[in-house]
């Protein structure tokens, strides 16, 4: 009883803070949004330490920036730069199926309107106006909604069932390389792979910046890396727990520049053959992707234009790809001749 009695204000006061901080801050309401808000400060701080004990312990390093102060401008703007870069990717879209079938239904819909119709609904009184609006809103929502069906049974075979191509999450027909997030709770255009750190799907929309993204933090790493080395170099004379702090440091930089540099080169891996990480390790379970052989690349257009397109190319339904037919699965199965390689075939 006595101890219920202390802790009692203890945890009236707790709940305050909660609430006042609910009010102030309505995101922190949600685990997810807290749990992603998380991840974000200890990215930051994570590279704030790393950073901060170089400049606290290295003494050379603060006289090379009076001497070179273009040195350490050069890497506190490539310090800024990746953590700008990897805002700008988190709070990017990936590419949500939801909004481009929404843009497609308001486009489509521009065209569809009748002058007639809007003079009809004008003339009549306000009772059969709200009613006449109301009938033509829903239809243009079926009509939108069955011209998006239409378009997306365009880019699959002949005799695809409109029933495989529904999410039974989302009640939304799926273009080709679409799936269904249960992170995001939303289907992603050309899903690639749900961001843990980035606390968003990775899809045609953010893709690019994802890839700047782990180049700029492995550039980033790499320099640091040298950076602690030649550090430990010239002071590890010096007290003997700044080094063992240095030590553990940079073991840690080498593990995180491994990881990273690995990363880049599989993402540049899968943007050469124009792949995404789901197609890649799910490709025998992905049903558009069963009957095509292991080392062929469906949705490649040659390297170049693979680049082009993902680097130039914006985002939008233009860029939604159909299904090879089997004849074009017939000339990518082809091998190369001489002349081939002259016509730059794989480019």
């Amino acid at each position: 009883m006595p101890t219920d009695g202390v802790c009692a204000p203890i945890a009236e006061l707790r709940d305050r803070a909660l609430d006042r901080c609910s009010l102030c801050f309505p995101c922190l309401d949600d685990p997810a949004r807290r749990s992603s808000l998380a991840l974000k400060v200890a990215l930051v701080a994570l590279h704030l330490v790393y950073a901060g004990f170089l400049f606290l312990f290295d003494e050379e390093l603060i006289e090379k920036t009076r001497r070179e102060p273009w040195y350490i401008a050069l890497y506190l703007l490539l310090f800024v730069a990746a953590l700008v870069q990897y805002f700008i990717t988190a709070g990017s879209s990936p590419g949500y199926v939801l909004d481009a079938m929404e843009t497609y239904n308001e486009a489509n819909t521009l065209f569809t309107r009748s002058p007639t119709a809007s003079k009809h609904t004008a003339s009549s009184k306000n009772g059969s106006l709200m009613g006449t609006v109301d009938n033509s809103h829903s239809g243009r929502n079926s009509l939108g909604r069955s011209s998006w069906s239409k378009m997306v049974l365009e880019f699959y075979p002949p005799g695809t069932s409109m029933r495989v191509l529904t999410c039974s999450y989302c009640n939304i027909e799926q273009p080709p390389r679409a799936k269904h997030c249960h992170d995001c709770d939303k289907c992603v255009l050309q899903f690639d792979h749900h961001c843990v750190w980035l606390g968003t799907c990775i899809g045609q929309g953010n893709h690019c910046r994802f890839w700047w993204y782990i180049f700029e933090e492995t550039a980033l790493c790499l320099w640091t890396g040298i950076l602690y080395i030649t550090y430990l170099k010239t002071s590890i004379s010096g007290a003997w727990w700044k080094d063992l702090i240095m030590i553990l440091l940079l073991i840690s930089l080498v593990i995180l520049f491994i990881f990273l540099l690995l990363l880049l080169l599989f993402h540049s891996y899968l943007v050469l053959t124009n792949q995404t990480t789901y197609e890649l390790v799910r490709r025998r379970r992905i049903q558009y992707l069963r009957g095509i052989p292991e080392g062929l690349f469906p949705f490649s257009k040659g390297v170049c234009r693979n680049l082009y397109r993902f680097c130039c190319a914006r985002s939008s339904i233009n860029n939604m790809e159909r299904l090879p037919t089997a004849l074009e699965l017939e000339e990518k199965l082809r091998p190369y001749t001489c002349l081939d390689v002259l016509t730059c075939r794989c480019c």
